[in-house]
């Protein structure tokens, strides 16, 4: 009876015949993923600003920001113009907005993601690239 050693099948894998370290694409892409999430919660962050605003307050910082040039003028008309009494969310339900005054408290960060969502689901690119606008100028007041 003979006997052989035994060794394992990985270790010729252990041998390295380059000395050059290489990147692993693997790391790259969590930084990248990590990067992306701090964004998106910067944003969220910039957007709850939005969230909680009167249509009096909205309109003065749309003016006060149209006069300082930061936005253009149909992001001006955008944010100053009245809100429908109906609007449609995601899941396709009707909000009555028909008793919001002056003085109430609105979400718009929420609202204006929904419609742009909604603008691009039906292909209207137009007004979602208003939409857009409106979210940057959210994103860049804070």
């Amino acid at each position: 009876m003979e006997i052989f050693p035994i060794q394992p099948v990985s270790i010729s894998t252990l041998r390295t015949k380059d000395s050059t370290p290489q990147t692993d694409a693997r790391i790259t892409d969590v930084m990248a993923k990590q990067q992306a999430t701090r964004e998106a919660h910067a944003f969220e962050e910039a957007l709850s600003v939005f969230a909680s605003i009167t249509p009096r307050q909205l309109r003065e910082i749309a003016s006060e920001s149209f006069q300082r040039e930061e936005i253009d003028a149909d992001t001006f008309r955008e944010l100053s113009t009245e809100l429908p009494l109906q609007v449609v969310d995601r899941n396709g339900n009707v909000t009555d907005l028909s008793t919001l005054t002056d003085d109430s408290q609105f979400d718009y960060a929420e609202y204006y993601r929904t419609q742009q969502s909604l603008a691009e689901m039906i292909g209207d690119m137009d007004m979602a690239d208003s939409y857009s606008k409106v979210l940057d100028f959210f994103s860049k007041s804070t």
